[in-house]
């Protein structure tokens, strides 16, 4: 996915860029009554040594395997434990009570969630979205 953005601050490593929808609400009548358009503000690669200053306009792509994977991992991998969770404490013994297994479900959903947030805070540079060019005025 390509998106436009405007360069807000540049680190060593990496780049703030600022995105809004606000063009595309003017000529949405709906809008002006439901949408409450935000700017939204992310870091991203600067893996081509662009030369970048506060003020440019750059493309960024973010790749939607990335999105989906990540997406994934947050949402779907703790939902997948809690069910792991659960069963697996039903097979320790017939005995075990139905509350017994929710229990260990939920011990499941937060082992997920912990495995998540440590899996991504080590591919989290693999994560950003790259800027793919810097757009001059004359090119549009």
């Amino acid at each position: 996915m390509y998106e436009r953005g405007t360069v807000a601050a540049v680190d060593k490593e990496f780049i703030t860029i600022v995105c809004s929808k606000q063009g595309d609400c003017k000529t949405c009548a709906a809008g002006k009554l439901f949408c409450k358009s935000k700017v939204r503000e992310f870091k991203a690669l600067n893996t081509d040594g662009l030369d970048l200053r506060t003020g440019d306009t750059v493309e960024i792509y973010l790749s939607p395997g990335k999105t989906i994977g990540y997406s994934f991992s947050v949402l779907i991998f703790p939902l997948l434990m809690f069910l792991a969770g659960f069963f697996l404490t039903g097979k320790l013994s017939d005995t075990v009570s139905e509350g017994a297994k929710v229990l260990g479900g939920f011990v499941g959903l937060a082992a997920g969630f912990v495995i998540a947030f440590f899996h991504n805070s080590l591919t989290r540079k693999h994560q950003y979205p790259v800027i793919t060019k810097k757009i001059d005025y004359d090119e549009e």
